[in-house]
């Protein structure tokens, strides 16, 4: 079910086809998150595999010069904090295991468990670690705003190629 256009950062936002008023502008500007905040504390229903991976990869982020998370991205952190948790203890078990298990009530051969759950979590942790800017996806996108120049055109163009002459 469609449920229409995606929302544009502001940075990415074309005024000369849009023709926003500066007041506008300014107030989509000052609506939109903010940056890292500087607690970012775990919920406290994370399991304790769950927050070693958030201790692991909080002070990552803190490192990097764009602020990229804020605390409206608490809850896919954690999501993705548990998949990588539950992922971790699902390989564990596999090791122990075999790949296929002869089930004893009817003597078919089936996937041993673990599988599925890992590979249902890999999921998971491939779909958060994008929106969370933890993929090379995820920081090409996240870059995609700095990256984007104003482009020059007509006069100011031909202008600025005969300076470099």
């Amino acid at each position: 079910m469609p449920t229409g256009r995606k929302p544009r950062p502001l940075a990415l936002v074309d005024n000369a086809k849009n023709r926003y008023t500066k007041e506008k502008m300014q107030a989509r500007e000052d609506s939109e998150p903010r940056g890292c905040a500087d607690l970012l504390e775990p919920p406290e229903e994370l399991s304790p595999g769950a927050l070693r991976e958030w201790n692991r990869i909080v002070p990552l982020y803190r490192q990097l010069d764009a602020k990229i998370l804020n605390d409206l991205d608490l809850m896919a952190l954690a999501a993705y904090c548990e998949s990588v948790s539950v992922y971790k203890t699902a390989q564990r078990e596999y090791q122990k295991g075999k790949l296929v298990i002869k089930d004893s009530a009817n003597g078919r051969i089936i996937e041993n468990p673990y599988l599925r759950i890992m590979r249902l979590e890999g999921q998971n942790i491939a779909k958060y670690a994008e929106q969370l800017c933890l993929s090379p996806v995820g920081r090409a996108r996240m870059g995609m705003a700095k990256a984007k120049e104003k482009k020059q055109s007509g006069i100011a163009a031909y202008r600025a190629q005969r300076a470099d002459r």
